[in-house]
């Protein structure tokens, strides 16, 4: 009795890693899923009319958009502390990291101090790199709205960069689950249609002894190109 309950037990487990195995190894459709959505952030990053809402979590093209602004008031003739304070108006997000520094803007503060004394720890890094730049930029001279148009265009290359890194570990991930579950597929189709190898790496000290290696090696894989992956930085 038992010994046909393990062999149900065994063929269904089977059958649902092999049928698992064959749908992730016909898997171009997801890889030309995640290359057409790629584009379409890329292409809506750099689109004109597209607008999307600003969110607390500020994205690296709202902060663009911010300099890019503040350089348009700038060559506008208007200096950088106004044009900082109009832009930071017109943002539709009331927790906008700029309100802070625009309100001790109109309380006559300089714009670097305000930025300083504004900071804050949960500050992103691209709102760290915007805000040296304005505090840089504040000194003055010639030079002020090309160096925040550099800024941004320098923001946005990173954000292309971490796109196109997203779109290589979307690979890394695909072929991370093809290896992983291959294996449990090859080993569960041997067990159901060999019943020797069944009983021997079921019934014996050294099978499963082999069986708990599989595993082992198998998860302990996966795990590892899940961390190198997840750690990749531009």
């Amino acid at each position: 009795m038992s010994a046909a309950v393990l062999d149900v037990a065994v063929s269904i487990i089977g059958t649902l890693s092999f049928a698992g195995a064959c749908a992730l190894l016909i898997a171009p459709p997801l890889t030309k899923h995640w290359s057409r959505r790629w584009l379409r952030v890329r292409l809506g990053a750099t689109s004109v009319t597209t607008t999307t809402p600003t969110t607390p979590t500020r994205t690296p093209t709202a902060i663009t958009d911010f300099l890019d602004a503040i350089a348009r008031d700038v060559r506008s003739g208007f200096s950088l502390a106004s044009s900082f304070v109009q832009c930071s108006d017109q943002q539709s997000d009331d927790n906008h990291w700029s309100q802070p520094v625009a309100q001790q803007c109109l309380r006559g503060v300089v714009l670097a101090d305000a930025l300083v004394e504004c900071a804050l720890p949960t500050w992103t890094p691209e709102i760290r790199f915007a805000s040296r730049t304005l505090a840089v930029a504040s000194v003055g001279g010639a030079g002020v709205a090309p160096a925040l148009e550099h800024s941004a265009s320098v923001l946005r290359e990173q954000q292309a960069l971490m796109l196109d890194r997203d779109v290589q570990a979307a690979q890394a991930q695909l072929s991370t689950k093809v290896l992983t579950w291959l294996p449990i597929a090859v080993f569960a189709w041997i067990a159901i249609t060999d019943p020797i190898a069944r009983m021997f790496l079921l019934s014996t000290p050294l099978g499963m002894c082999c069986v708990a290696t599989g595993i082992t090696l198998n998860v302990s894989g996966r795990k590892w190109m899940s961390h190198v992956v997840d750690n990749i930085s531009v």
